[in-house]
Parts: structure tokens; sequence; C-alpha cells
């Protein structure tokens, strides 16, 4: 059951990843063709670049973490036994909730600020808060996935993917 509540939990934020990296690819697209053909580039595209970057990024980071696709280096991972990996992992998994608990705390903070002062972004003018609110709540997803992933590991006494590793 906990397997399948943080697959549905990552599964909304990689589509919102999977549509702005299509919205990317189409702005760059038209931005490419109209610098080319009319001389005339989107003026509002690097803007929309930047925000769209930062969707995909932390949008895709709850899936990353659920399918633990992290860059890894294994380097001392030949020194623990099975016991002291599941222990290495365990604390791993809580110091990684922790060090994204906070900021997605200080995250939300600024977007209440950045809400209050009413900032806009330069170009277009749209309110920069709802990018921020969606990091923030990207990152609360990630905390959540980190919390199923201990009460999982607990609850089978394995790790949570362990039967899909190589």
């Amino acid at each position: 059951m906990l397997t399948v509540l943080s697959d549905r939990l990552a599964f909304g934020p990689a589509r919102i990843a999977g549509l702005a990296l299509m919205l990317l690819m189409l702005v760059t697209f038209v931005d490419v063709i109209s610098r080319s053909v009319f001389s005339a580039p989107l003026g509002f595209s690097a803007e929309v670049t930047e925000m769209l970057m930062a969707v995909i990024v932390f949008a895709a980071l709850p899936m990353t973490i659920l399918k633990d696709s992290h860059i890894v280096v294994d380097l001392l991972d030949g020194w623990f036994g099975r016991r002291a990996a599941y222990i290495r992992d365990t604390l791993v998994d809580l110091i990684c909730l922790v060090a994204l608990a906070y900021p997605a705390v200080r995250i939300w903070t600024l977007g209440t600020r950045s809400k209050g002062y009413n900032e806009v972004t330069e170009i277009l003018g749209w309110p920069q808060y709802y990018l921020i609110y969606f990091v923030s709540f990207a990152l609360v997803v990630c905390c959540f996935i980190y919390a199923l992933r201990i009460l999982l590991r607990f609850q089978t006494g394995r790790y949570p993917r362990e039967e899909l590793s190589c």
C-alpha cells in the first residue's frame, strides 16, 4: 500500500515535468524559426525558458527520488554488510528528508512574501509567487516520498526498490 501511495504521489509532478518539457521545446522551436526566418525572435522566450526549467527540475525530483535515479558514487558500498547498508540507507533518507524540509518551509515563506509585495516577472508581468509555491510544494512531495521510503523499509525490512536493482 505504501508503494502504491508513493507511486501516485510522484506521478502528478512527473506529468507536470513532461508537459513543461514539451512546452519548452515548443517555445524554443518557435523562437528559433521566428529568429531565423522572420528575424523576429520572441522577446519573452528567455523568461519562459527560465521558469520552465525550474518547473522541470523540481517536478521531476519526486520521481527521481521514488525510482532511486540519483547519481550515486558507491565507493564505500563494499564495506557495508546487509544490516549496515539498511541502517545507512535509512539514515541517508532521514538526512535527505530533513535537508529538503527546511528549504521547503523557507521557500514557502519567500513565496508568501513575494505574493505580499505583488512581485511579477520582468517581461511578461506574471506573478512570481506561483512558481515559488510550486517549488516549495515539490520539495514537500519529496519529503513525503522520503518518509514513505523510510516507513516502507521498516515495514518490509528491506530496501524499497531492492527487487528492481541490478
